[in-house]
């Protein structure tokens, strides 16, 4: 059997064997796992990106989702007990970031209820004045329709829904009254 080192690694007969192998894989999966909490999607890239085959990656993937160690649900909830209130963004964004990282809707769903059950209903509309105030000083000096246009951007930007921006914009303290 020959095997020569490539740029990438070992090649040869010795990597195919490699990327078949399941023992070695689950391995692999468990050393990134250790570094930190990981989802499925992110997990099967790093592996197949390790040069794992694919039907090995989806099989280590279930047996670590079997016995835990894989949970998007879990991940989602800590993702967003990690960030609501941290870094004032709305629902819409919390979730676009979770779909990006690779969970599935349901998933989120249900770590957004679980969220939600646990710490009470969320107030975004709070969130969302914390933003304006934040805001403030830079936009004071602006004429009313700009003010409240960038404001509107803001804070859509930042995943508020539509009706919480309304009647934020409509509270602003710092909107002159016509």
């Amino acid at each position: 059997m020959r095997v020569r080192r490539g740029p990438g690694g070992i090649t040869g007969t010795l990597a195919e064997e490699r990327a078949r192998d399941p023992e070695a894989a689950r391995e692999a999966a468990l050393k990134l796992l250790e570094r930190t909490r990981r989802t499925r999607s992110d997990l099967a890239r790093r592996l197949r990106e390790k040069g794992y085959a694919a039907p090995v990656v989806e099989s280590v993937i279930e047996r670590l989702g079997a016995v835990g160690l894989v949970d998007d649900a879990e991940y989602a909830l800590a993702f967003l007990a990690e960030r609501w209130g941290r870094r004032a963004a709305g629902w819409r964004r919390l979730e676009q970031d979770l779909r990006r990282r690779g969970i599935a809707a349901d998933a989120i769903a249900a770590a957004r209820a679980r969220f939600e059950a646990e710490r009470g209903s969320a107030d975004e509309a709070a969130l969302a004045r914390r933003v304006v105030a934040q805001a403030a000083r830079r936009l004071a000096a602006l004429e009313p329709r700009v003010r409240r246009q960038r404001l509107y951007a803001l804070l859509a930007r930042r995943g508020f829904d539509g009706d919480v921006i309304e009647q934020v914009i409509r509270d602003d303290p710092g909107r002159e009254r016509e």
